[in-house]
């Protein structure tokens, strides 16, 4: 039986240097060693220090200027991959920053008309509304709302979620989402969204409007959630031209 591969010595160090920033032993604003004394303390080479150093760059929990250092980043972008279907929490996670959640509100309500469309339920029918902000290290990143059908997540059931994923909560009850389509508009904060965020009226946000599906194109959710845009870089992955001689002309 063969080896597993090794993992590369650049990875271990971000890692690393990863979990000593989120545990706060680098705090933001901190000036990370010289590369000969921090290469020695790690036990690698500067190569696999920089390349380390360069993936902590990437995402945002690092800044290096020339002629001063690298520095710990004040405020880390969280990497925010819209072309994947996935949490908000499990967003916060990977980025190796503690998820959370705070002004959580759950009640049976009467779904706004574009809302109830969506859900196939009749005007005025009452539907489980869960508000909630999320949190990225304690630090308020989305103001999130999410409307489900009483007949596909009881009120008990979606009250009892608090910070936890309405994904795992559709899969336990076998209705896996499949597939999510969203329309994403520049906002800024205003009145109740600001208030919750912790932010000035004004600050700049991308809303994302979801209809959540399952693999026949049932929909079993609908989300609205505002991310404050200062905390996130966002990335999506765009195909071609490649071939496509239209697109390329």
């Amino acid at each position: 039986m063969s080896a597993p591969p090794r993992r590369p010595l650049s990875h271990s160090v971000a890692t690393t240097l990863r979990e000593r920033i989120v545990a706060r032993k680098l705090e933001p604003g901190d000036r990370l060693p010289s590369e000969p004394e921090l290469a020695r303390s790690l036990g690698v080479s500067r190569s696999s220090l920089r390349e380390g150093i360069a993936l902590l760059e990437e995402d945002g929990l690092v800044r290096r200027l020339h002629g001063s250092g690298t520095y710990v980043s004040h405020r880390p972008g969280l990497r925010n991959d819209l072309s994947r279907n996935f949490s908000v929490s499990s967003m916060i996670a990977t980025m190796g920053v503690e998820p959370g959640s705070a002004d959580e509100h759950c009640a049976a309500e009467t779904a706004p008309p574009h809302v109830a469309a969506a859900l196939g339920v009749g005007a005025g029918t009452p539907v489980c509304v869960l508000r909630r902000v999320r949190t990225a290290g304690g630090r308020r990143v989305v103001d999130s709302t999410d409307w489900c059908r009483t007949d596909v997540v009881a009120l008990e059931a979606m009250c009892e979620l608090g910070g936890g994923s309405i994904y795992a909560a559709l899969a336990e009850r076998g209705m896996p989402v499949h597939h999510g389509v969203a329309t994403m508009t520049p906002a800024v904060a205003r009145g109740e969204v600001a208030q919750r965020l912790g932010v000035q009226s004004g600050a700049l946000l991308l809303t994302l409007f979801q209809l959540d599906s399952t693999a026949d194109g049932t929909v079993v959710l609908v989300s609205q959630e505002h991310h404050l845009a200062e905390a996130f870089e966002i990335s999506v992955y765009r195909r071609g031209p490649g071939d496509d001689s239209e697109v390329a002309e």
